[in-house]
């Protein structure tokens, strides 16, 4: 079979884009970025945080619905997964019943046991985002999807591995049965490059670089749904190209306060070496590497997120 277009330009062509990287890199904001360029060109969109996290809505000046979701902007909304929530939701379902439900898992046998298995947690976030995935609204006399794009905040890292590998996990610890058949179509959804694609963020820093390049190689199977890698916060001097060259005569002939511009000049362009570094780094990995400009002086709201997205837009 042939490989899927890697090429940025295709990334919203898929239904599900799940965001991953080192802790403190920016993952939300490259979610909300790419949730408002997909928003931008009229595409029903939402953003789901995990884990419980719940960054969003403040970011946008808003309170939070938790795991209600939320409207942002037009076409773009948000909601924070929590496990217990998902799984108190799935249950639910099953069971059709509050009492039956409440009598047979919420006591302190099963509460402890279903913290207890291995991955449970992060398969049955995932199952909440192939719900969303598959939500249908009824428009006139049609069925329509409810959202176009699902964009997944995962966790960091490893974690992030982990909530990927979750339903294959699952369906080789039960073997049969409902746990099996819900991580099996998860699993179909998730591990599908034509439906999922995956994007790690990284910031111009050894220590990032080190990890995303890490987390590709331990993604295995799911390298080839890597749809790009965005290098965040990245920062442009605004120097001639001859600076280097200009640099010894301005020394000579600087002041006190001219050396103390020369020193910002000389750390704007060591910053601007290791940003080439890291970009070469992340080259090597074969997926787009995409900047996203550092927004400076600018609180993150809803005009940052413009901004990103347009610049994410402009991206080959």
């Amino acid at each position: 079979m042939p490989s899927p277009d890697r090429s940025i330009d295709r990334l919203l062509d898929r239904r599900i884009i799940v965001v991953t990287g080192k802790g403190g890199v920016g993952k939300t904001s490259v979610s909300l970025a790419i949730g408002a360029l997909a928003a931008s060109r009229g595409m029903n969109t939402l953003v789901c945080e995990t884990n419980g996290a719940d960054q969003i809505c403040g970011s946008w000046g808003m309170h939070s619905g938790g795991y209600a979701i939320t409207p942002l902007a037009p076409h773009l909304s948000t909601m924070s997964i929590r496990a217990e929530t998902a799984i108190e939701e799935y249950l639910m379902r099953v069971l059709r019943f509050r009492k039956l439900y409440e009598m047979v898992f919420k006591n302190r046998v099963m509460g402890p046991f279903l913290d207890a298995v291995p991955g449970l947690h992060d398969l049955i976030q995932l199952g909440k985002v192939f719900d969303l995935e598959r939500e249908r609204s009824s428009v006139l006399s049609g069925r329509t999807r409810t959202w176009d794009l699902v964009v997944v905040d995962a966790p960091a890292t490893g974690h992030g591995i982990s909530m990927l590998t979750a339903p294959r996990g699952m369906m080789r610890l039960t073997r049969s049965g409902p746990f099996h058949d819900n991580a099996r179509d998860v699993a179909g959804l998730i591990e599908d490059p034509a439906r999922t694609a995956i994007v790690l963020v990284s910031l111009a820093e050894e220590l990032p670089v080190f990890e995303t390049v890490e987390l590709y190689g331990r993604l295995g199977k799911f390298q080839e749904q890597v749809a790009a890698v965005v290098l965040n916060a990245v920062r442009t001097h605004g120097l001639p190209a001859n600076y280097p060259d200009l640099r010894p005569e301005l020394l000579a002939r600087a002041n006190p306060a001219g050396v103390e511009a020369i020193a910002l000049a000389d750390a704007a362009l060591r910053r601007s070496a290791m940003q080439d570094r890291a970009r070469q780094s992340l080259a090597r990995l074969g997926a787009p590497v995409v900047d996203l400009p550092e927004i400076a002086g600018v609180e993150l709201g809803p005009p940052a997120f413009d901004q990103l997205a347009a610049v994410l837009g402009q991206s080959p």
